[in-house]
């Protein structure tokens, strides 16, 4: 059974049900403009790829961290600055899917999502800044830059375990059967 999207126009706000092609291009009648997806499906979407990029920011994180522990300062600082990259923009798509989701659950995942990231985005640029003073020899910047992230990873634990994509599903699956 084919599933109606909603297309949201990006000038005056009008929305439009589609069905059929998976990703039409939708112009507003009222304004021109191109309408974007919106709703669950747009939020699915997002946390999605939000999911991809935090998971390969976190790769890079510990291969970064790996790399400190060798004395590789240069290259930690590189794989820091590119899973902080990864990080910020997997926060952007968890609060996208914030936004556009319409059920508690899928809201709620993609909060904790995007707290859980932001928080590991803050300790990565931390862990870069502490890769550049150990290079300039300020060994007690270091060290506060140190201190500093392992704050912002010990409070990105308070979230949790960031629910895989297909985890989410299900959840707004369930949640929109049962408030049927």
């Amino acid at each position: 059974m084919e599933q109606a999207q909603t297309y949201r126009c990006d000038g005056c706000g009008s929305e439009y049900r589609v069905r059929g092609e998976p990703q039409p291009k939708v112009v507003c009648r009222n304004c021109d403009r191109e309408a974007t997806l919106c709703g669950t499906v747009a939020a699915q979407r997002a946390y999605h790829v939000g999911y991809t990029r935090y998971r390969e920011a976190r790769r890079q994180l510990s291969d970064a961290l790996s790399t400190v522990e060798d004395g590789e300062m240069t290259l930690a600082r590189g794989s820091f600055d590119n899973a902080a990259t990864d990080f910020e923009a997997s926060v952007e798509e968890f609060t996208t899917a914030v936004r556009e989701a319409d059920n508690d659950r899928l809201s709620d995942q993609s909060e904790r999502a995007r707290k859980k990231a932001t928080c590991l985005w803050q300790a990565t640029e931390w862990l870069s800044g502490m890769t550049f003073a150990s290079e300039q020899g300020e060994t007690d910047q270091a060290t506060t830059y140190r201190q500093d992230a392992e704050n912002r990873l010990q409070a990105a634990k308070e979230y949790g375990t960031v629910s895989r994509p297909d985890e989410v599903l299900q959840t707004a699956e369930v949640e929109t059967r049962t408030d049927a």
